[in-house]
């Protein structure tokens, strides 16, 4: 069977392409063969290009969690070679893995114009000094350069370096900028 929506809630005029992605997600797991999208001008207006785009978006979206939820075989590839390219900083096949490259290409040049932001080693949300993906890697680097073999032990042994430059330095919660 097919169907349109569901909205999940009815207070979101403007949004209802995102509160019945919602709802497609749920009803996809439970079985829906075909999701019919819902633009944000529903009840309000007709669609126009753009609106029709968000629609599709959203339920591309949708379908694709509820592929996931249900375990549907090959529905994760996309999702483990997505995670793996955020965590190696490979931007294009960021943008090309992704449901809508051309969105995402357009964000990111957004704040990062540049050519060389194309291969940066962090994003413009966090900065180079805040990745949680940089930051993971240099966990890693540091457990290969002092021979440790697991993972748990170099974070004990970073953590007990840290606590240590932290008692030498006073044990100063706040610091004087």
């Amino acid at each position: 069977f097919y169907t349109l929506g569901p909205l999940v809630t009815d207070i979101a005029p403007g949004y209802d392409h995102i509160t019945s992605g919602i709802g497609a997600a749920q009803i996809g797991w439970y079985g829906c063969a075909m999701l019919c999208y819902v633009t944000p001008k529903e009840h309000l207006g007709l669609p126009n290009k753009e609106d029709v785009r968000e629609g599709i978006i959203t339920y591309k979206i949708a379908a694709h969690a509820a592929d996931l939820a249900k375990g549907h075989p090959g529905a994760q590839i996309r999702d483990n070679a997505m995670s793996k390219a955020r965590f190696e900083f490979r931007w294009q096949d960021q943008f090309n893995l992704g449901l809508d490259p051309e969105r995402a290409r357009e964000f990111h040049d957004e704040t990062m114009p540049k050519e060389s932001a194309k291969v940066a080693h962090f994003c413009s949300m966090c900065g180079p000094k805040f990745c949680s993906m940089k930051i993971s890697q240099d966990v890693r680097e540091y457990a290969a350069t002092k021979g440790i073999d697991n993972i748990d032990s170099a974070v004990a042994e970073g953590m007990a370096e840290k606590a240590r430059e932290f008692t030498d330095g006073g044990s100063r919660i706040y610091k004087e900028a």
